[in-house]
């Protein structure tokens, strides 16, 4: 008898584990037909790389299941990303080689790990790391160029002469960025209007970015093992994968190119690819148009209209040029295959409007809209735009910052200083919010709006250390006693004096000044506090109580001796 109930329990669990098994797969494979982040849709030009980098535990995304592609790169960050991703063994001493990261900093294994691959900087008193500052395009090209075991390459310095920037790369780096340029590791991108190049080695650097190059990196070695690819070719070299067969022509105002239909059922889909300098593009290398995900899709018409990604000649292609034109077969297991690739002008557009190319950064701490020149003698001017909820602000619609007459500016620091006019924010931004950044060209008789970049907006980037960070969560205890618990970051700096915390029932964003004030902290060792119903805050001078049920908006001020900083804002439902 206990044999059998022993025979009868392990059927039991084999039955279950084979059940969990099932569901589990089940569930995978419904995974796999949703973006894996709700802000990384899965035509993304990073979104491939971020989905393997996620997969294997080398990056993660945040609690809200975004991924925040645009948000920038600590060097410490950065330090853990390359650890993993290529796995390098951990390496620490009893000697931090950092004054800045010593051993009880949470990247110390990390940075001692990476040094190798990684720049630092040395003074007089020591060599520093600066783990908080941003990762720039200098510092990846080093670890790129090292990470393929190139640094010992003999290469042509005069290379370097082909880029206007180049003075602006850091003298000891300059090798690595040669080397860099010249095995297309790290190219650069064109000047309008000029036969020279763009490097920017102190651009900052992206998660999504960073999730690309280094998964460029980590192929790249794989292939090396797995496929004995000595000559660097990408996957069209493999035996059983199709390639795309592009053919084109014009039509009308349009480019139209036509390919094979591709029956395999390892294919995911086709990457419309365009390149203005590389005569054979491919995807993601070079970016994409579009991506299909259905394999019937095998024509596609392009227009002067049709927005870019990640392209070598900005968002938008110019009436009258010549460009490559290619589809790359996208398979299962991130394996590309890229088809041949045709040259074709774009065909002439009467009454073409060159719409401007807007991108951000920060320069000096400082926040740069810019934007390419536009050579039309029907142009005016440019209309800087800004909103919080429009993806794609313009002029009119959403009002402007400032209006530009002067044709050959082609830049603007944005430093707070000038109100917001007919804008969905108010009059001034809010350091460490996200907004929408666009210019509208002013021609003759029309508006003609750019491509809107999403980025978080600090009037002086050594703000973002400033910044508390608020937290919330719902607490329940015993007897049915519920409060929301507010936690922040300690911040630790010498001019910090203490906090406000403001509360609003109607202002999405609170005021210091205008709203109600929850609480005044003014010890810096303090960085929680509980709010439940009944709990009074002072505005107009008069105390109110909060109400159970009631949604607020909370938000936490920093005061520093010098100024104010506020922090992120909380919708919480005061249980």
């Amino acid at each position: 008898m206990k044999v059998f109930k022993k025979r009868l329990l392990l059927i039991c669990v084999v039955l279950v584990f084979a059940i969990v098994q099932i569901f589990s797969a089940i569930a995978f494979a419904q995974d796999t037909s949703s973006p894996i982040f709700s802000d990384l849709p899965q035509n993304h030009w990073a979104y491939n790389a971020v989905k393997f980098m996620v997969e294997r535990g080398i990056i993660t995304g945040y609690p809200d299941n975004t991924f925040r592609p645009d948000n920038p790169v600590t060097r410490a960050e950065f330090a853990r990303i390359m650890v993993v991703a290529l796995n390098l063994p951990i390496k620490v001493t009893d000697t931090p080689s950092f004054k800045d990261v010593p051993k009880d900093h949470w990247a110390y294994p990390y940075v001692e790990s990476a040094k190798y691959y990684l720049t630092g900087f040395r003074t007089a008193n020591g060599d520093y790391f600066k783990p908080s500052d941003y990762a720039v395009r200098e510092d990846m090209a080093v670890a790129l160029v090292k990470a393929k075991g190139l640094q010992n390459e003999n290469v042509d310095m005069s290379i370097l002469n082909n880029y206007i920037d180049k003075d602006q790369i850091s003298p000891n780096l300059m090798k690595y960025i040669a080397i860099a340029i010249s095995k297309g590791i790290m190219i650069g991108n064109p000047v309008t209007n000029s036969n020279q190049l763009r490097f920017d080695p102190q651009g900052v650097l992206t998660r999504a970015q960073a999730a690309m190059l280094l998964y460029n990196v980590i192929n790249t070695r794989e292939e090396k093992i797995t496929y004995d690819d000595n000559n660097g070719a990408q996957n069209n070299q493999q035996p059983g994968y199709q390639k795309p067969n592009v053919s084109g022509y014009t039509k009308g105002d349009k480019v139209v190119l036509v390919w094979n239909r591709i029956n395999d059922t390892r294919l995911k889909g086709y990457a419309v690819v365009i390149s203005k300098n590389n005569i054979e593009p491919e995807y993601p290398k070079d970016g994409y148009l579009t991506i299909f995900n259905n394999r019937d899709n095998t024509y596609i018409e392009i227009s002067v209209d049709s927005k870019y990604n990640n392209g070598d000649f900005g968002v938008y292609l110019k009436s009258g040029e010549e460009y490559y034109f290619s589809v790359t077969a996208i398979y299962d297991n991130n394996v590309y295959v890229k088809g041949n690739s045709i040259k074709l002008k774009m065909p002439v557009v009467p009454n073409y409007f060159e719409k401007p190319y807007v991108k951000y950064e920060y320069k000096d701490n400082k926040f740069v809209l810019s934007w390419q020149p536009i050579n039309d003698s029907r142009l005016i001017g440019y209309y800087v735009v800004i909103s919080k909820k429009n993806k794609e602000p313009k002029y009119p619609d959403n009002g402007y910052l400032v209006f530009i007459n002067d044709k050959n500016t082609t830049q603007i620091t944005i430093d707070n200083t000038i109100p917001y006019k007919g804008g969905d924010f108010g009059e001034y931004l809010r350091d460490g919010e996200e907004y929408y950044f666009s210019v509208t060209a002013q021609y003759q008789d029309r508006f003609v709006a750019g491509n809107s970049v999403k980025a978080v907006y600090y009037s002086n980037l050594d703000i973002a250390n400033l910044r508390p960070k608020l937290e919330a969560k719902t607490i329940k205890k015993f007897f049915g006693i519920r409060y929301i618990s507010l936690r922040w970051n300690k911040i630790d700096n010498d001019k910090l004096l203490g906090y406000k915390i403001v509360i609003s029932e109607n202002n999405s964003t609170p005021d210091y000044i205008k709203d109600g004030l929850l609480a005044t902290i003014t010890d810096r060792n303090i960085t929680s506090i509980n709010v439940k119903a009944k709990d009074k805050y002072l505005i107009n001078n008069e105390y109110k109580d909060i109400k159970r049920g009631h949604y607020y908006y909370i938000t936490i001020y920093a005061i520093y001796t010098d100024r104010i900083v506020g922090g992120n804002v909380l919708k919480v439902k005061i249980p």
